[in-house]
């Protein structure tokens, strides 16, 4: 039986994707709110998502020094609107107060509907911590253009067009693996778990 890896996260829903992936590999997961009692992170910075994955792991990790820690940063890249998303597209939707899948694919809609060139994909930074203190880092992107509209679901996946032609949210979990920005992530972990 493999050790689980735990997820430095409050966020129910990201748990549960990263989950979805590595359950494809047999990697146990779970959410470090199931061995300590939940924390509020330190602040995010704005614009380096390597840093915050990094601050996100080590705070668990000094909870839980014996466990594998994962943090994961992900976000929207729409090169076209500079001004939109990154590193701070969770922060963004939060402002114009979109809680709504199809609020937020709505927004998005919107505003790539206002540049020729739709291209943009999802980023997810990845961040390990072993229990030796040893750490491992992946970057991975999925998608290759924004939707003309929303397809399948999974909120942001179902606007997120890959080289297939198919939305990532039109993917089966087996297919969307090879596609997403975390399936990508993970299955760079599982190969460097492999090795070991």
């Amino acid at each position: 039986m493999r050790q689980p890896i735990v997820i430095a996260s409050n966020n129910s829903h990201k748990t549960a994707e990263i989950a979805e992936f590595f359950a494809l590999f047999d990697q146990p997961v779970v959410n470090y709110r199931q061995l300590h009692a939940q924390i509020t992170f330190p602040k995010e910075t704005t614009d380096n998502m390597a840093e915050n994955v990094k601050m996100k792991a080590s705070t668990i990790h000094a909870l839980l020094p014996n466990e594998i820690v994962l943090a994961d940063d992900s976000a929207l890249f729409i090169p076209a609107l500079p001004e939109h998303f990154g590193v701070t597209t969770m922060r963004e939707f939060k402002a114009h107060a979109l809680k709504t899948d199809a609020e937020i694919n709505q927004y998005v809609l919107d505003l790539a509907d206002t540049v020729s060139d739709r291209s943009g994909y999802l980023q997810s930074d990845f961040y390990v911590i072993f229990p030796d203190g040893q750490t491992m880092t992946t970057q991975a992107t999925g998608g290759v253009r924004i939707a003309q509209a929303p397809r399948g679901a999974n909120g942001l996946d179902a606007i997120v067009e890959t080289e297939t032609g198919a939305t990532l949210g039109e993917m089966s979990v087996t297919q969307r693996v090879d596609y997403a920005a975390r399936g990508r992530a993970v299955q760079t972990i599982m190969k460097a778990l492999n090795k070991d």
